[in-house]
């Protein structure tokens, strides 16, 4: 791979690096070299929505993460799955379709971020978007991810919608539509009963199409620089170190934890703390690595009064046929991922849009496998979930070593802020109404955890502290924006160096409201605009 064979090299076939691939290539006369971390995503239960129970264990399709010891959590690691597979995140993830509210875009836009309103973003998520019903003003049906909305008749989901009508919620078909508020069924990137991820959207149509390569089980270890222009990557590949070499820039596409590891491994990063590691400084930008937020969340579980229809298909026969049905057919109980609802509502009624996301599950955390005789049932319940969408406290990224197999410190920072420890509070309060509801009486037996003893704030922080965990959605440690404290400028140029972009869930400025898969696509969407030099699309008008 020598010399100018590639015009660009991605890092990544995550979710961003599959769109850039797709898109940089569409037009022909481009050849693009993508590097993955992880292996191919051919594995049978990756397609099959149920199947994320299984391929998210381990570490084969996952780089199970952990954090460095919280300081506001009890001194606890936080697990942070990432995908670790061509796909990345979205081969692995639950597959929740959420594009976060009018709101945040508009407050990006107020940032500085020029070109990033709703209205000039909402075209974006519609090229990349073909939503099973049809389309509409918001949503788009020609698009290579599929989405669809669910519909599941499950008693448990049944209640919760009826519980948000009895606390003066709405019930709101479409939260990615004209408003987000309200209870709302799921909404999934699932075409034909299949994962959608950002692979089989972009990535195979791409290496189909030809100007893509792909290499996959590469570990890469710094970037390579003629003075401070990206000329190639180094990296490491079944135990031997080799170089790719493009003649364009390099794009790293590697996520909210790796793309900064990265950065800092090639010189790019706090000065002292490179010093420290015993890098050499290419260039001291202190914000790589810094700014990292998360979607903290806690669950609330409690027993049933009757059998769940999640419990009984997990018996081993059932599960079988279903699985073996999924993958066929694309149909049956294991075409659904788990969980089938979800809501968005306020912390406190001055709120200008909702700060508070729940979920809710048809099953425990402890279900599993079953089958009379051989293992029993798990105990019959349900759970809600909730994340505080729009958190104050700040982590951070930083390295280990200098050595690029060593995995890097995340450091999260939960509830370190009073009004963080607030709304998580409040989250707890309100799942507590949903489940002591009417709607709720037929169905919902006593609280298993935390019990119903957990009653007074201190009690419910406590609670808080020792269970919080998170739901996945790290991003902001190589922040966009027009200021020159930003790590990428407009144009996804890292700051001080030549040839070489950051286009990921780490250059988000802040927390979106809701799951990131979706925005992070969309930001690849019009980053590819960007790099391409052709003129945004036309911003959306009368939305």
């Amino acid at each position: 791979m020598a010399g100018d064979e590639f015009d660009t090299i991605i890092i990544g076939a995550g979710s961003a690096g599959c769109v850039l691939a797709d898109r940089l290539t569409e037009d022909g006369g481009k050849k693009i070299l993508v590097l993955e971390a992880g292996g191919n995503d051919n594995n049978w239960l990756i397609s099959v929505p149920l199947g994320v129970g299984k391929v998210w264990c381990g570490e084969t399709f996952n780089w199970s993460y952990q954090s460095e010891p919280e300081p506001f959590a009890n001194n606890r690691s936080i697990f942070h799955p990432r995908g670790k597979v061509v796909g990345g995140s979205s081969s692995i993830n639950m597959m929740a379709y959420v594009r976060g509210n009018r709101g945040d875009y508009d407050r990006w836009r107020q940032k500085g971020m020029t070109g990033w309103s709703y209205e000039e973003v909402l075209p974006y998520f519609m090229r990349a978007e073909s939503l099973a019903s049809g389309g509409d003003a918001y949503r788009g049906d020609k698009g290579p991810l599929g989405t669809r909305k669910s519909h599941s008749d499950d008693p448990t989901f049944t209640a919760f919608k009826k519980a948000g009508e009895e606390m003066g919620y709405k019930v709101n078909d479409d939260f990615n539509g004209a408003n987000q508020d309200g209870f709302a069924h799921s909404q999934s990137s699932i075409r034909n009963g299949k994962r959608c991820s950002a692979s089989v959207a972009y990535l195979r149509p791409a290496l189909k199409r030809g100007g893509v390569k792909l290499e996959t089980k590469v570990h890469v270890t710094r970037i390579l620089f003629e003075g401070k222009k990206a000329i190639g990557v180094e990296y490491l590949q079944g135990g031997q170190k080799r170089e790719a070499r493009c003649g364009n820039e390099v794009i790293i596409s590697g996520g909210a934890i790796n793309s900064p590891q990265i950065l800092m491994l090639s010189g790019i990063g706090p000065a002292e703390h490179l010093k420290d590691m015993g890098i050499d400084v290419l260039i001291d930008q202190p914000g790589v690595g810094a700014n990292l937020q998360d979607h903290a969340a806690i669950a609330y579980e409690f027993a049933a009064k009757q059998p769940t229809g999640y419990q009984n298909n997990l018996r081993f026969d059932r599960l079988a046929m279903s699985m073996i049905q999924a993958y066929l057919f694309g149909t049956g109980f294991a075409a659904s991922p788990p969980g089938g609802m979800t809501a968005f509502v306020k912390s406190a009624p001055h709120k200008d849009i909702p700060d508070i996301q729940l979920f809710a599950r048809n099953g425990t955390y402890q279900v599993r496998e079953w089958f009379p005789g051989i293992r029993p049932k798990a105990p019959d319940g349900f759970t809600l979930r909730a994340c505080h969408l729009r958190p104050e406290s700040r982590g951070s990224i930083t390295l280990a070593s200098n050595d690029p197999m060593a995995k890097a410190r995340i450091l999260n920072n939960f509830l370190q802020a009073d009004e963080d420890r607030r709304v998580m509070r409040e989250c707890v309060k309100i799942m507590r109404t949903i489940a002591r509801s009417k709607a709720f009486s037929h169905l919902a037996g006593d609280d298993v955890l935390p019990s119903s003893d957990v009653q007074t704030d201190d009690q419910i922080d406590a609670y808080v502290r020792e269970n919080l965990a998170t739901v996945y959605h790290p991003i902001g440690t190589c922040r966009i924006g027009s200021d020159p404290e930003s790590v990428v400028d407009m144009e996804f140029k890292v700051r001080g160096a030549e040839g070489l972009r950051v286009v990921d869930a780490s250059v988000m400025p802040d927390l979106v409201g809701g799951n990131i898969n979706a925005p992070v696509m969309m930001i690849a969407e019009k980053a590819s605009d960007i790099i391409r030099g052709k003129p945004a699309l036309p911003a959306a008008e009368g939305v």
